[in-house]
Order: C-alpha cells, then structure tokens, then sequence
C-alpha cells in the first residue's frame, strides 16, 4: 500500500495535468481545488485498501479474481 497509494496520486494528477494541457481554459475554479485535492487524496487511499481487502478475501479461491477485476475496471 505504501507504493500503490503515492502511484495512483500520480497517475491521478498527471491525469488532471493532461487535461488542463490539452484545453484552452482551466476547468477548475480556484474555489474547488482543494476539494478536488481531498477527494482524491481519499479515493485513492479507499480504492487501493479495497482492493487489497477483496483480494485478500479470494486469496484461496481464484476462481471471482477476474469477475472482479471487471467489475473494478466498469465501476472506475
């Protein structure tokens, strides 16, 4: 967790960087990125506990692994 949870940060913010680069004006307002900062800060934290609390419950049976993973990759 300690390397998933600063990895998603990145590829999170690299994410929004790309999408302020590629438009012409700046989607966010100066009032919502804080808040934009705290709710990713937290989904990423939830998301990668998530996943290792599911992946830690099939850890004997393999048999959901990838039916999850599916569901992961729709829901995000």
């Amino acid at each position: 967790a300690l390397v998933d949870i600063p990895l998603f940060w990145t590829l999170m913010c690299l994410m929004f960087g790309i999408l302020v680069l590629f438009n012409h004006y700046c989607p966010f307002q100066a009032s919502t990125i804080l808040t934009l900062i705290i709710c990713i800060i937290g989904y990423g934290i939830s998301l990668v506990l998530l996943v290792y609390l599911i992946a830690f419950k099939f850890r004997r049976r393999r048999s959901n692994r990838y039916i999850w993973s599916l569901i992961f990759i729709l829901v995000s």
